[in-house]
């Protein structure tokens, strides 16, 4: 995948936190999807934390998702440990597939019910996010698994009409820079797919019969101007203010 020069790095110490995960392959009925996982040594049941990564990080490498950015390690350092313990768990998809395919779909589901159920996991405290495709595959899962999770953030995503409702059923944080030009913060203008909703779509069209949906819209200019980088990176604010985000994802519990 060509990428822009200005695209979020990760910062130094990330490749330490990538190598507190350890590498595992699911297989299921032929097909193989690689994932690293972080498994806290607590004998307590802890929250799962399911991380997708974007279309940068597309492939067999069992690295790219964790290595490419600081988002996917967010939840992996001694800090949050410490105060948040809980497990991880970060798939990668495929040159010829994507997250919202109904194979992977069923793939990734299986994977984290089963990886729930070996690190014992707290079942009420299963939580999502993911960044541009990963973004998309947040929204596309939790239509697809209602009640499963017990919150949600996608970052830079987008989806389809089918099943919205089903998005305002869990706590759910959308992420999104005015300006991105790779995934749009809105459809509404005619542009691209005609029945996509981008972040700002989906809080106008879910707001009021959703309480416990968040949006945050940054602005335009906001990336580049804070971080320097393009405005589609949005996961590097989430990256930079990980209190505020993970607080939020991780006092949320499935009733």
């Amino acid at each position: 995948m060509h990428l822009p020069p200005d695209w979020d790095q990760p910062k130094a110490g990330n490749e330490q936190l990538c190598g507190r995960f350890l590498a595992g392959v699911f297989t299921r009925k032929g097909q193989r999807l690689p994932y690293r996982y972080l498994q806290n040594p607590s004998e307590e049941a802890l929250p799962l934390v399911v991380y997708l990564h974007g279309a940068d990080a597309v492939g067999t490498d069992n690295e790219s998702p964790l290595a490419l950015h600081d988002i996917g390690t967010i939840f992996a350092t001694d800090e949050w440990q410490a105060a948040h313990p809980c497990h991880i768990l970060a798939p990668q998809y495929h040159f010829r597939s994507h997250w919202s395919t109904d194979e992977m779909n069923d793939m990734v589901d299986a994977l984290v019910r089963g990886h729930a159920g070996l690190c014992h996991a707290n079942w009420n405290r299963i939580y999502l996010y993911g960044y541009s495709a990963g973004g998309v595959g947040t929204l596309r899962y939790i239509k697809s698994h209602p009640g499963f999770y017990a919150a949600a953030i996608s970052i830079c995503g987008a989806t389809g009409r089918e099943d919205m409702e089903r998005l305002a059923e869990l706590p759910l944080w959308l992420v999104h820079a005015a300006d991105d030009a790779i995934v749009k913060v809105s459809y509404e203008d005619g542009s691209g797919r005609k029945y996509h909703f981008g972040s700002r779509d989906l809080y106008e069209a879910l707001h009021e019969q959703a309480p416990t949906l968040r949006y945050t819209e940054l602005p335009a200019g906001y990336m580049k101007e804070t971080y320097g980088v393009n405005p589609h990176c949005s996961w590097v604010e989430v990256s930079e203010h990980v209190a505020e985000y993970g607080e939020w994802l991780f006092s949320q519990k499935r009733e």
